[in-house]
């Protein structure tokens, strides 16, 4: 039976059940998304949610390109380029797989997954996207950076977990708020991204397992010398 150390010491569990929780969330939304009442609640909600004005306006759309495609990669790269460095290539494999994964996975569902009139605010009736790419991307790469930062010591878990977070929230409403997509399309995007993060992760985990076993040994070895 796991008990919560085997919880703590391999994280790999957690991570695996979060990752197909979240999945199998998206694929009922999916379901449900041409559904009257999901289109209903998406209309109830639209009609909640404030616009900007003129001035943030133009601070909105310069934030909002954090979600595109090329931010995520590039962010990646950059973060990516610096875990080789030092020679965390665990952490950088799950980081290219986890935005790889997250924008082929983004393409794929605009051509295969059921699509509805996306809200005015869009100005593009025919050219749907569900999920939301900028929350997809955006909080892919957000999670599994926060988790491979956090992990490798770079960044205190907290604070990985917190900036992540807010800014995927953020960049989420965004959309909203910009009437670009419906809350049902966004949901969706932050449902998958946790789900392909998560997935990224567990491999991760696997990976640098061995790595971590090997950290008290030496530090048991160094005292060893210390006393004599």
């Amino acid at each position: 039976m796991m008990t919560i150390d085997d919880l703590t010491t391999r994280p790999e569990i957690p991570l695996g059940a979060t990752s197909a929780a979240a999945a199998a969330a998206f694929a009922l939304l999916t379901s449900r998304t041409l559904k009257p009442r999901t289109i209903l609640g998406d209309l109830r909600l639209r009609s909640r949610i404030p616009s900007y004005g003129k001035r943030s306006k133009k601070a909105a759309v310069q934030f909002g390109y954090l979600g595109k495609e090329w931010s995520a990669l590039s962010a990646a790269g950059l973060l990516g380029g610096k875990l080789v460095h030092d020679k965390r290539h665990a952490g950088a494999a799950a980081i290219a797989a986890a935005t790889l994964g997250a924008i082929g996975a983004s393409h794929l569902f605009d051509v295969i997954l059921p699509q509805k009139t996306p809200p005015p605010g869009r100005k593009a009736p025919a050219d749907p996207h569900f999920p939301s790419g900028h929350a997809l991307h955006s909080t892919a790469v957000l999670a599994i950076g926060a988790w491979v930062l956090s992990r490798e010591g770079m960044l205190s878990g907290k604070a990985a977990a917190t900036g992540a977070g807010v800014l995927a929230l953020a960049l989420g409403f965004d959309r909203l708020v910009q009437d670009r997509h419906w809350t049902s399309d966004v949901v969706a995007g932050w449902l998958a991204a946790i789900s392909i993060a998560g997935l990224a992760a567990t491999g991760y985990e696997i990976a640098s397992r061995g790595r971590r076993a090997d950290r008290p040994r030496r530090k048991s070895k160094r005292k060893a010398v210390r006393k004599r």
